[in-house]
């Protein structure tokens, strides 16, 4: 054995000896700490969105003897060393619990609709424009079609850039029909020239069945398709082309035996040309010639409004109403006689194929006529929420805002968080595991066709305000429908920011346009993000 060999050898065993003797003396001396899982009371728990299960630990602190641990029992002498005083662990999450607030939302596509934004009780967020009030001006087929093959787009253009510069989105109806105090059909001269038909009635209603009708009318709504459909501006565009004031009444040439929009007869199939019209597609309708007496055949193919959002307006006939509930789930449902006997709930849910029900995928909207009742607003009330409506347009017949607010506060959809769970301390340049708790306390939900495309976002706040750095998420919100409730769980990557305190911010965010809304809490930013807890970030 060489010097060197027996110099470590006589080295390791002098470390032998003084760790024995070291372990004597703490012996004697009774030093006895017991490390051990903590009470219940002094756990932390860190489980944390989208943490794996080997990261979810209990903090471990440190336990005297005789405190009931797994290691020793009974009284530990007092003799020797003191006896330290268990660490306390720094909790690694908090969660913060949210209360929803009462305040009427100003979000994209629900809530109050004015008449005008000159007449409008309460903020709007989703203009609205037809075809018979000079005030709404020029939305209507003689104004935007005055030859054929030529197309006058600056009444729309105009007010969807109007919608815009206010923050708004811009909805209406193309007229081919007022009605009594507003005028007649606004059916374009050259129509009538090449064979259109004007009924000898007290309205001088044209014939819905006629060719020239259903052939220059469809050409139309495809260049109007071909213009607008995709258009985010656009909240929505009623079917129109039927009825007193396009708003699908029927008259005396209507087919009332029809009871679901599938009728043989040359009305049923005109309607449902009209309709085709705007959601798309093909096929022969039957029609009536210029002669106003024989019948005839037409073929017909549509592209349609396949992005933007659709509404069919209801004036009465089950039938059409009825095949479009059934046939088009993304195409909206349009009451135009809120407080009146014809906006009952009892009746929609009698007129069945699903009527009830649209708001699951399509939005409804009612439109006020009035002055109301005290009764009809509490029937109201009831319509509303039953039939899952996100807009009132109100057509100038209330002046009671305060009532008008009440009504219209649970409108549409409320998104709420319940709860957010969040750490307390993070290192610059490591990740952040959050969750979140949420429901949806509205009538109905957001649609993306009207533009409102939702999810999850998150962002620090510096000291000072400022924005250190965002999230945008992927959660399906605009989905979650009332009365559900959805969790969210992830582990955002932390970029390298400045040691101090943050404060973690939430929102609900436009996949579009990044755009955040308002949420029914008390406490929120100008910008629409919400604090959650503070956030301690080392280096």
């Amino acid at each position: 054995m060489t010097e060197h060999h027996v110099l470590a050898r006589l080295n390791w065993w002098r470390r032998a000896l003084t760790l024995a003797t070291l372990a004597a003396v703490l012996t004697s001396a009774s030093l006895a700490v017991d490390y051990d899982v903590p009470d219940a009371t002094s756990v932390v728990s860190t489980e944390s969105a989208g943490v794996t299960p080997s990261a979810n630990k209990q903090s471990i602190v440190p336990r005297p003897a005789g405190t009931g641990g797994r290691g020793r029992t009974g009284a530990a002498p007092t003799v020797g060393l003191p006896t330290p005083e268990p660490t306390v662990a720094p909790p690694l999450a908090q969660t913060t619990t949210f209360t929803e607030t009462s305040s009427l939302l100003t979000n994209p596509g629900m809530g109050y609709q004015g008449w005008t934004q000159a007449t409008s009780l309460l903020n709007q967020s989703t203009e609205y424009r037809r075809g018979e009030h000079p005030q709404q001006g020029g939305f209507d087929w003689e104004t935007l079609n005055p030859r054929q093959g030529e197309y006058d787009w600056s009444p729309i253009d105009q007010f969807l850039a109007d919608c815009a510069l206010t923050g708004r989105q811009g909805s209406f109806r193309i007229y081919t029909m007022n009605g009594y105090p507003y005028g007649t059909n606004r059916v374009p001269e050259w129509v009538k020239a090449y064979g259109g038909v004007i009924r000898d009635t007290a309205e001088l209603e044209p014939d819905y069945r006629n060719r020239s009708y259903q052939q220059h009318w469809g050409t139309f709504v495809d260049a109007l398709a071909q213009r607008y459909d995709g258009d985010h501006r656009i909240a929505f565009i009623d079917i129109s082309g039927y009825g007193l004031y396009n708003e699908w009444q029927a008259n005396d040439l209507t087919d009332t035996t029809d009871p679901d929009g599938l009728g043989p007869s040359i009305d049923a199939s005109a309607r449902r040309h009209l309709i085709h019209m705007f959601v798309g597609g093909s096929g022969d309708t039957r029609v009536i010639e210029s002669d106003g007496v024989s019948p005839g055949t037409a073929t017909y193919s549509h592209v349609g409004f396949q992005r933007t959002q659709l509404v069919m307006p209801y004036g009465g006939l089950w039938s059409s109403s009825r095949y479009v509930a059934a046939h088009y789930p993304t195409v909206g449902f349009r009451n135009d006689a809120l407080f009146s006997s014809d906006a009952e709930m009892q009746d929609f849910l009698a007129m069945g194929f699903g009527i009830s029900e649209v708001w699951r995928t399509a939005p409804v909207i009612f439109e006020a006529v009035g002055p109301p009742s005290p009764s009809s607003i509490a029937t109201a009330a009831t319509t509303l929420r039953g039939m899952g409506a996100s807009i009132v347009h109100e057509n100038a017949v209330i002046q009671d805002a305060q009532m008008l607010s009440e009504l219209i506060r649970p409108l549409g959809y409320r998104y709420l968080p319940l709860s957010a769970t969040t750490p307390t301390i993070a290192t610059s340049g490591s990740s952040l595991a959050v969750s979140s708790t949420w429901t949806n306390t509205g009538t109905a939900r957001a649609y993306p066709r009207m533009g409102q495309d939702f999810t999850l976002a998150y962002a620090l706040a510096s000291p000072d305000g400022t924005i250190a750095t965002t999230w945008q998420l992927d959660y399906p919100v605009s989905g979650w429908l009332p009365g559900e409730q959805h969790d969210a769980r992830d582990v955002l990557p932390l970029p390298r920011l400045a040691p101090g305190t943050y404060t973690v911010l939430l929102a609900v965010a436009s996949r579009i346009s990044g755009q955040r809304i308002s949420l029914p809490l008390d406490t929120h930013r100008s910008d629409q993000w919400y604090g959650v807890a503070t956030l301690n970030i080392s280096s």
